[in-house]
Order: C-alpha cells, then sequence, then structure tokens
C-alpha cells in the first residue's frame, strides 16, 4: 500500500466514524465536568470515558486514581494495552474537566446544552468543553477506532491517560508522576497531548513550548471586623483599596509587562501572529490599546503575563454597604517563560508583594497551584509527527509555535519519558475561545487532527514490523 492510498484509507475511515464522534462529543459536552463543583460527581464522567474506550479497543480502560502526601487524585481514566512484541507504545493524553461557565454570558446556548451551528464556512459545536478538551478525547477515540481495521487487535501499545485535575492548578497526578518518574503506567515511545491547537482553522500547526503557570493567593488584613466608612473612614485603611494598591504593582503602568522583578522570558524564532488577528481573537475592542513589549508571539509563548481570576472579600455592587473591609483576597494567576522554576517565580513574586504592600500592612502570599513550562519534540518519530500533520491538511507546511497556556501534568510526562516524542496539538485554534463564554469546536478541525492522529498510529504500527 502506497503512502497516498494508506492517507486516503485513514482519512475514509475516519469520515465513516465522524458522524458518531461528533454526537459522542455532544453528549460528553452536555456532563457538568468542572473541576471545582462535586454536584455531578467527576467520577460520573470518567466512568463514561472508560466505556468509550473500552468500545474502542482498550478493554481494560478503567477508572483508578493515585495518591501523593495524602492526597486523592480527581478520577482517573487509565488503559495499558501491550502491542506486539517490537512495536511501539504511545501515551494518549487528554483530560474531562472543564472550566466553570457563566451562563448568563453565553449567547448561542446554554453551557452544557450543545448546539451545532452552520456558519458557512464551517460547522461548529458550541458548549463548555467542546474544543477544551473533550475535543481531545473524541480525536482520541476516533484514531483508535481508525487504527483497528475490521475490529483488530491494536498493531502498537497504547495507554491512555484521561485526567480531571488539568483545569484546577493544583493536579495530584502531576504531583504523583513527578515525585515517581519510575511509574511505568506513564512511560512510553510517543506522548500525544490532545489538548492544544493550531494557528487558525485548517492552518496545521505543532506546539514547541508551554509556558509554566503560578497560582497565588494574597490576602490582606487591616481591620479586626468591619465599621462605618464614615466614622471610621480616612484614618483606617481599607483592605480591598490596600490590595488594589498592591495589585496595581504588578504590571508596569506604561508597558503593560509584568512588573515582578526577577522573572525570566524566553525568546524564539515562532511566526509572528498578526495584531488584527489577535485583537478580533481576543475581542480587544476598537479603542484600546495592546499591552506589552516585545512582538506579540514574544509575549504569548515565551514571557510571563500575570491576571487575577479570583477576588474574596471584594464591596458587593449589587448590595452596597457604607463600611470599610476588614480584609480581602486575590488570586493570582501568573503565566510563566517555558523554563522559569515555579518555586523560584514564587519566591520572586513573594518578595515583590511584600516589599510593594503599604501602611504596614503584612500580606499573606500563598501557594495553591504551579507547573512547569515544557519544551516539546525530541525523540525518534518527528518526521512521522509532521508528516502526519502535514498528511491530514493536505499540506507541506506545519508551522512551529508556542503555546500561552499551561498543562501541568506534560511537565511531570516530559521528565518521566525524557528521550521519547512529545507531541502537542489538538482542535483549539482561536475562534474556539476556550475558557470563554460561547466555545466552540470546529468539526472540520476535529476531523483532520482525528485523521492526523489515525495517520501518526498507522506509522508507528509500520515501524513494529
Amino acid at each position: 500500500m502506497t503512502a497516498t492510498s494508506s492517507t486516503r484509507d485513514v482519512r475514509e475511515r475516519v469520515r465513516g466514524h465522524l458522524p458518531a464522534l461528533w454526537r459522542t462529543l455532544a453528549e460528553l459536552v452536555r456532563d457538568r465536568s468542572v473541576g471545582a463543583d462535586p454536584d455531578p460527581p467527576l467520577a460520573v464522567t470518567a466512568e463514561k470515558v472508560a466505556a468509550l474506550f473500552r468500545g474502542a479497543g482498550l478493554p481494560g480502560a478503567a477508572v483508578t486514581a493515585v495518591t501523593h502526601e495524602g492526597r486523592t487524585s480527581a478520577p482517573l481514566v487509565h488503559a495499558d494495552a501491550p502491542g506486539p512484541p517490537g512495536a511501539p507504545t504511545v501515551l494518549l493524553y487528554a483530560h474531562y474537566d472543564v472550566q466553570p461557565a457563566d451562563g448568563s454570558k453565553w449567547t448561542v446556548t446554554a453551557p452544557f446544552e450543545p448546539k451545532e451551528v452552520d456558519e458557512g464556512d464551517d460547522t461548529r459545536l458550541y458548549g463548555r468543553g467542546a474544543a477544551d478538551d473533550k475535543s481531545g478525547i473524541v480525536m482520541h477515540l476516533g484514531a483508535l477506532e481508525a487504527l483497528r481495521a475490521n475490529g483488530s487487535d491494536l498493531p502498537i501499545g497504547v495507554k491512555l491517560v484521561v485526567e480531571g485535575e488539568e483545569e484546577g492548578g493544583d493536579s495530584v497526578l502531576a504531583a504523583h508522576v513527578a515525585a515517581n518518574p519510575g511509574d511505568t503506567r506513564f512511560h512510553a515511545d510517543v506522548v500525544v497531548v490532545a489538548d492544544t491547537g493550531n494557528l487558525a482553522v485548517g492552518r496545521p500547526a505543532l506546539t514547541s513550548t508551554l509556558r509554566g503557570a503560578l497560582v497565588v493567593d494574597v490576602a490582606v488584613r487591616t481591620l479586626r471586623h468591619e465599621v462605618h466608612s464614615g466614622v471610621h473612614g480616612g484614618p483606617a485603611p481599607d483592605a480591598f483599596l490596600t490590595l488594589a494598591q498592591i495589585l496595581a504593582t504588578l504590571q508596569d503602568p506604561v508597558t503593560g509587562d509584568v512588573a515582578v522583578p526577577g522573572l525570566g522570558v524566553l525568546d524564539h524564532p515562532w511566526p509572528e501572529v498578526p495584531p488584527e488577528e489577535f485583537r478580533r481573537d481576543a475581542g480587544v475592542l476598537d479603542e484600546v490599546d495592546l499591552i506589552g513589549s516585545g512582538t506579540i508571539a514574544q509575549q504569548l509563548y515565551g514571557r510571563p503575563s500575570v491576571t487575577v481570576v479570583g477576588l474574596a472579600g471584594a464591596p458587593s455592587a449589587a448590595r452596597p454597604a457604607n463600611v470599610l473591609t476588614p480584609s480581602a483576597t486575590a488570586r493570582i494567576s501568573l503565566r510563566l517563560a517555558p523554563d522559569q522554576d515555579p518555586d523560584r517565580a514564587f519566591a520572586l513574586l513573594r518578595r515583590h508583594v511584600l516589599g510593594v504592600a503599604p501602611f504596614g500592612v503584612r500580606p499573606v502570599v500563598t501557594p495553591v497551584g504551579r507547573g512547569a513550562g515544557v519544551t516539546a519534540g525530541g525523540g525518534a518519530f518527528q518526521a512521522e509527527v509532521e508528516a502526519a500533520l502535514a498528511a491530514a491538511y493536505g499540506t507541506t507546511e506545519v508551522a512551529h509555535v508556542g503555546q500561552g497556556g499551561s498543562i501541568p501534568l506534560v511537565a511531570a510526562l516530559r521528565a518521566a519519558n525524557p528521550r521519547a516524542d512529545l507531541v502537542l496539538w489538538g482542535c483549539e485554534e482561536p475562534r474556539a475561545r476556550i475558557h470563554g463564554d460561547d466555545e466552540s469546536v470546529s468539526r472540520s478541525e476535529l476531523e483532520h487532527m482525528t485523521v492526523a492522529e489515525a495517520l501518526l498510529l498507522h506509522a508507528l504500527a509500520g515501524h513494529g514490523r
């Protein structure tokens, strides 16, 4: 069989499965698998995912968990199907937990009511998790089904890791793998992470770097209790305003760069991101300037950024009260250069916050979650990876890009598999609006990326013959 006929055969198999895969994705979107919400429990979704993979040729797929320092991970879907002697082993990674969603901000559908929309040039499925990362789960399903011609046994070894902690920022699974790099459940010749995406619909890309992440709570207390703002306001400092002063120091007031001294940067020749495309995809208002120094690609992929992602103790606009706030807490998400040590970054952030705190206030700075950045690539099958992606899209041009986001487990998998190929790809192109309102996934991207992964698995099977 020629390479061209192999590609055509794989593409036809994926297209044959695509209607069922699309329906499966919609059903998974209905599951409210928000990591921070125990109702319904994550185990419900995990059991569904395990059943799907048992039907796709991994009869041992089961829900399990790991423990680390007395903590137990969220339900983990794991499988280990050894291949024929001499065949390589691939580890397929995705996650089923999703971000919370405020339904009042969604315009196309409610977050957990999947809706298919024909948008002329493409069909998209809207709903929380449609792209991030239940599309990754369905990609893996489709690729395995396409690999098993006529229901035959898998010609390669396959390990499956579908976790429920990726969105939480504090992964017990990642901590376990990092502390136990010899745990063979997480060893493979090729590690495929289906949780990134392309430059745009139809423009294939491999992710070469991931930024790291640090999540920190900064708590400020100025008073023992609430007091009347007219009677005591002036001499008595308000905790929320004090916290706001601290938060304002995290960015340079002129450039918008992160202003925590000592944080590193990693500049790399990534393809440039056109400013007009970035503004459109990010929804930046016409009158608002972009911030930061360096190119957009440098900022997104290799430099730190800071965001306040949560507040506690902030005065309520809906029910205002004329009182001074005694205490307030901000949760800060700091994205880090791919080669930045998260522990070092925490020490630098803490020193900065303590150094700028006004009025003798002593902030409490508490780490909530951290994840190291990653550099991908590496092993013996990079040519097969690029060829599979190029063939799936019918092109000779595959971009190598960074990823501004972070996936906590990936750094641990990289360390546990230092000689393996680490493949970072997926369906999460900019129009997907992952983590935002009206999240969606492209049907054409799901098809092409499933073909790419099936072609890669097919190529790996050839190395075992």
